[in-house]
């Protein structure tokens, strides 16, 4: 195929039907392969259309293949400039300006400037009380104020509280929209999207036609994580959507802080769970700013282009990019979760989490009983 390695990486995303992070790792891979071998192509360019992940199934295979020889050139060519119509664009795994921080799990529409600043991730129930808007407000003006970018989904709650009392500060805020560019939500939050614009960006994994759903706010959330250092929940229900955040933060690897609350209360049965799962009490609204991980993350933009190399694995063998020793000790044949934690050595509420996000991302396969077994995307 003629494509770019970044024409390949936006084909990806929107054909669908493909599972859309392993076929940017294998993607990654191969344009890697390309640039350190090309005799292995013969071409300055793969053929994109002979490239999928290892067990890839044959109906995404199939639709793949069919995408590339059909409207993929067309409709890489018209998302470009459906962005650009509203003053967007698309950033690849492989763009200068794409953040070190962030996995290769598909690609960015973004309107403004994500900058170069350490990022922390602030976030929590749509209906905060007083309690939690006051601490989430505090937290976002002390980031501000140590030139750190707040991070959060632009929804009513706690993430709206964040953005604008960040702005108010005079600091950046990135916000992460569960839907397309062409469908900024809630739009009641218009204006508020425009100041985020002008000192920092809007940001949306999704093609910019995508308007929000039930299914595109867990998939927005795993990127809050993804774009941050530290993450904070300052107030989670049981069925929070802010937990999705968390789970994603965790399996990451990264720092996460919640607020406790009162034990009876709605609002924080959620923040307790993550106090089990491993997150750090937030024993001060700006006690996050201590990570050492705020002071050494950023984008390198001296660089014309992002080393691939380092962001896919040296190993030609494909795996998962996170929760690697759950996904490693788990067999063909479902074992109790329990097992696979003790025998991975991880606690068994961090196994739960990542367990959670595997199987979201078609890592493990979940059987009846609480057991898990090893699949590939």
């Amino acid at each position: 195929m003629g494509f770019s390695a970044q024409d390949a990486l936006i084909a990806a995303t929107l054909c669908s039907g493909l599972p859309t992070e392993s076929w940017t790792r294998a993607l990654l891979e191969a344009a890697d392969a390309s640039a350190r071998q090309p005799e292995l192509f013969g071409a300055e360019t793969p053929d994109w259309a002979a490239i999928a992940p290892v067990g890839a199934r044959a109906p995404a295979l199939a639709a793949w293949r069919a995408f590339l020889v059909g409207p993929a050139a067309e409709r890489v060519a018209a998302e470009r400039a459906s962005a650009a119509a509203v003053g967007g664009r698309l950033i690849t795994p492989i763009d200068a300006d794409w953040p070190a921080e962030l996995p290769p799990a598909g690609v960015l529409w973004a309107q403004g400037d994500l900058g170069d600043a350490p990022r922390v991730a602030l976030v929590g129930s749509r209906k905060a009380d007083r309690y939690g808007r006051d601490v989430t407000a505090r937290a976002a003006r002390a980031a501000a104020e140590a030139g750190v970018t707040v991070v959060s989904g632009g929804a009513l709650g706690t993430d709206a509280v964040a953005h604008t009392a960040c702005l108010e500060a005079g600091g950046r805020t990135i916000v992460v929209l569960g839907s397309g560019l062409h469908h900024p939500a809630p739009t009641t939050h218009a204006p508020l999207f425009e100041r985020a614009r002008s000192t920092g960006a809007v940001v949306s994994p999704f093609p910019c036609d995508v308007p929000p759903g039930r299914h595109t706010f867990p998939r927005r959330n795993a990127w809050i994580a993804g774009l941050s250092a530290v993450t904070v929940v300052l107030q989670a229900g049981e069925t929070s959507g802010a937990l999705h955040t968390a789970r994603a933060a965790l399996a990451l690897g990264r720092p996460l802080y919640t607020l406790p609350g009162p034990v009876d209360s709605p609002l924080h049965q959620g923040s307790h769970a993550l106090l089990d799962a491993g997150a750090k009490v937030l024993r001060r609204p700006e006690s996050f700013l201590t990570e050492t991980t705020l002071l050494s993350v950023g984008v390198d933009k001296s660089a014309s282009a992002r080393t691939i190399a380092a962001r896919v694995s040296a190993s030609s063998t494909v795996s998962p990019p996170f929760g690697l020793s759950l996904w490693q000790v788990a067999g063909a044949e479902p074992v109790p979760l329990a097992s696979l934690a003790e025998e991975a050595g991880i606690p068994a509420a961090e196994a739960a989490a990542l367990a959670l996000q595997l199987e979201l991302a078609g890592w493990l396969r979940a059987a009846p009983g609480g057991r898990f077994a090893r699949s590939t995307p």
